[in-house]
């Protein structure tokens, strides 16, 4: 009880949208992927992270991100327990040991709970906080200088196939722009395959570098545009994606405006049916977190009535520079035994609320 009143007395600096750590990635694709522990279909397994940077707060549960990729991870549950302390050493110290990483105020906050997750939103960077555990008792943390660390014994999953978390490593120098895609294009005429736009890059922080839309299976020798812009949940006509008008009734199959196109850029397809626009990225660390979705527009009469196809979205994020960030985990694959790994790669980026 007076744990419980010590919480709510707490001034909390976790924020209506909480807390997350590191806090280099609260609007960023991280640039590193992990299954651990959640997302790989190995029970039970053993898990601890350690964050050096979370606020003062009354922590009521933790969520992750699904990685940014071309796949739509499929939904699932995961049955956990949890614990939180204030940990003994900051990230940097972690130890082997799980338990040796927990201080006196350890406390169970989830308890042998079930918890069922959506599919993921592929290509969107970075994702929702769609992988959400609220906390069955919360808890009070003071803040800085101490560490928070967290443990999960995961003991039940449904998913048949990896579900992967968005995370992080320690720092780089030249980190690679993120890349992904989401959605589904329509059929240009003549193609037995749907309009396709891919996103990949090549990043240099010392020379700058390029984000490249291909694009393949438009109409032949077509005219198309490629549309570029910073949003794909709304424009100025309404929420998207939006239906372009009678495709759905027409050859093509439904058409869906799925980016608010702020940059158009005319285009002729080959003769095969691709396409390709480079965009310039230059080696500004200002740059950080900018994100780009583009998809093809094509001109394309037989299709549909109104005569337009679309392909997919395609999906740029830049990550600028880092450094080392204040999160270490330990980890064990298919046991609760009492030791793990260390290490300071991987860890999930994690939001605290």
């Amino acid at each position: 009880m007076l744990r419980i009143a010590a919480a709510v007395l707490l001034a909390s600096a976790l924020g209506a949208q909480g807390y997350t750590s590191p806090a280099f990635f609260v609007q960023t694709e991280g640039p590193n992927n992990n299954v651990f522990p959640f997302g790989n279909t190995t029970v039970p397994f053993r898990f601890a992270q350690i964050h050096d940077d979370v606020p003062a707060g009354v922590i009521t549960g933790m969520r992750f991100r699904h990685n940014l990729t071309t796949t739509q991870y499929p939904a699932h549950s995961v049955t956990i327990d949890a614990w939180v302390s204030t940990a003994v050493t900051p990230a940097a110290g972690a130890n082997a040991t799980f338990d040796n990483n927990h201080g006196v105020d350890k406390i169970q906050v989830i308890f042998n709970r079930t918890y069922n997750h959506p599919a993921s939103v592929a290509g969107q960077a970075p994702g929702a906080w769609l992988l959400d555990y609220p906390f069955d008792v919360p808890f009070p943390f003071s803040g800085a200088p101490n560490s928070l660390c967290w443990e999960v014994h995961v003991t039940a999953k449904t998913q048949t196939v990896s579900v992967v978390h968005d995370s992080a490593g320690q720092g780089t120098t030249n980190p690679a722009i993120q890349v992904g895609r989401g959605g589904t294009g329509c059929f240009a005429t003549g193609r037995t395959t749907a309009m396709l736009c891919n996103a990949t890059q090549a990043m240099n922080w010392t020379t700058g570098g390029t984000a490249t839309i291909t694009g393949s299976n438009l109409l032949a020798s077509g005219a198309v545009f490629v549309c570029t812009g910073f949003d794909r949940i709304a424009w100025p006509g309404g929420l998207l994606p939006a239906l372009i008008p009678t495709s759905d009734v027409g050859p093509s199959g439904a058409c869906y405006l799925q980016v608010n196109p702020l940059v158009n850029n005319f285009a002729v397809a080959t003769t095969s049916g691709g396409v390709t626009q480079i965009i310039n990225v230059p080696a500004d660390p200002s740059l950080h977190s900018l994100v780009l979705y583009s998809q093809i527009l094509g001109l394309d009469a037989s299709a549909n009535n109104f005569g337009v196809t679309a392909s997919n979205f395609a999906t740029h994020q830049v990550l600028g520079p880092h450094g080392a960030q204040p999160v270490s985990r330990i980890f064990l694959s298919g046991s609760l035994a009492a030791n793990g790994t260390v290490s300071g790669s991987s860890y999930l980026v994690t939001n605290f609320y």
